[in-house]
């Protein structure tokens, strides 16, 4: 995540079980380390988009491949290393 001194306050309304549910599953207590961790992996997340890679989940073996497929990836601009 890019560093800034400058911070910005955002406000989301979310579902208390499922924001719950998180917290439970990633050992966290605040909601507001969850938010931090969820921008964490969307910066990284549309980076990765960015050049041109897929973001792929597979079985810990390597098969039944799942592709990451966000319609807000899709907006991206892919920059085509030469």
């Amino acid at each position: 995540m890019m560093s800034s001194n400058s911070k910005m306050e955002i406000r989301v309304s979310v579902d208390s079980d499922f924001l719950k549910k998180l917290e439970n599953r990633l050992g966290l207590s605040k909601s507001t380390d969850v938010t931090r961790v969820a921008l964490s992996l969307l910066d990284w997340v549309s980076d990765e988009t960015y050049h041109d890679r897929m973001i792929l989940s597979t079985t810990r073996d390597g098969n039944n491949a799942h592709r990451l497929v966000m319609p807000e990836l899709s907006r991206i601009k892919r920059h085509r290393e030469k």
